[in-house]
């Protein structure tokens, strides 16, 4: 982690991300922007994920968290906001969305940047990073909030799960293959023009 923070393009690379996840998060609150920023709201972790590393990833993911949780205090919009408080909902899943696109890029990729293996490999990166946040966030809420979530929506939770895959989480996924895949394709693509 020392050696990420000392490199000053590390830093910088962080700093636009970081601003670009305050700027995400907070534009949920925004009825007129709601649905797609939070559908990009969680690329900066996993763009920052495939360019920076593992520890990058877990550092932006943890960021995100903790953004997530302070708009969940400072301007619920749902229900569900209230359970969000709770950093085990918001936060730890958080952590291992930019850790799960970096291996999964790095698995696809096997350190050879050509333009079709970092295409493929950051699409699968990005729908990975969002299927891992749905999973996680979702059994977070059931394992400590199943009871007050079928008490508030009059539903099972087999049910509201049920809505959340077929209406967000796929769409979700979808959008964060093709979003990483056209920013780290752009990415690479420039690194390796300048190196050359």
């Amino acid at each position: 982690m020392k050696e990420l923070l000392k490199n000053t393009r590390n830093l910088t690379f962080l700093g636009v991300m970081t601003g670009l996840s305050i700027i995400f998060v907070f534009a949920t609150v925004i009825p007129a922007f709601s649905a797609s920023m939070a559908i990009v709201m969680f690329l900066p972790t996993i763009i920052a994920g495939i360019v920076l590393g593992p520890k990058a990833g877990w550092l932006m993911g943890t960021i995100a968290g903790i953004l997530t949780l302070l708009r969940a205090v400072i301007a619920p919009m749902s229900p569900l906001d209230p359970l969000f408080i709770n950093p085990l909902v918001s936060v730890l899943p958080r952590m291992f969305i930019g850790v799960v696109a970096y291996y999964l890029f790095a698995l696809i990729t096997k350190n050879g940047k050509n333009t079709a293996r970092v295409a493929v490999g950051s699409a699968i990166a990005g729908a990975g990073a969002m299927i891992t946040n749905t999973t996680l966030v979702m059994t977070a809420l059931y394992l400590l909030y199943a009871q007050k979530i079928v008490a508030t929506f009059g539903m099972s939770f087999k049910a509201l799960l049920t809505i959340v895959i077929t209406s967000s989480a796929i769409v979700e996924a979808i959008s964060g293959a093709a979003l990483t895949m056209a920013i780290a394709t752009v990415y690479f693509r420039v690194k390796k023009s300048k190196r050359a």
